[in-house]
């Protein structure tokens, strides 16, 4: 006599099955964005800041779709080690884009500073202050 409830089984390794050959290939495709722009930032190549945020916003989704999906079930090792790995990934693009925003940041002061310098009759400077403080 076959058992009704055997297929019930089945059908949820299949399904978790099916959850962590999703949640691979999320990962993947999480890594090669995050290496794309991490290499366009070390080789100073023009960046879409606006379209790699929004591939990341979309990659988010789509990794915590994976991670419901997954429900209770654990985390193997293999899920664990490629966890890690983007994680690093993600430090490693982190420290990238540091990097450039510090650089950023320090051109823009240096524009600021030079207009201030160049267009600034001198009312608002720091010398102007001590010129209309004298005793």
């Amino acid at each position: 006599m076959i058992r009704q409830d055997s297929g019930v089984g089945t059908g949820e390794r299949l399904r978790a099955a099916a959850a962590r050959d999703a949640f691979a290939r999320t990962i993947e495709r999480i890594e090669r964005l995050i290496e794309l722009e991490t290499e366009s930032l070390q080789r100073y190549h023009p960046i879409d800041f606006a379209e790699f945020n929004h591939k990341k916003t979309h990659a988010l989704l789509e990794f915590n779709r994976v991670i419901r999906a997954l429900g209770q079930a654990q985390l193997d090792a293999e899920m664990v080690s490629d966890l890690e790995r983007l994680r690093a990934k993600l430090e490693k693009n982190l420290a990238v884009l540091d990097i450039h925003l510090k650089a950023v940041r320090q051109v823009c002061a240096l524009i600021a500073r030079t207009i201030e310098e160049n267009d600034s009759d001198g009312t608002y400077t720091a010398s102007a202050n001590k010129m209309v403080r004298r005793p």
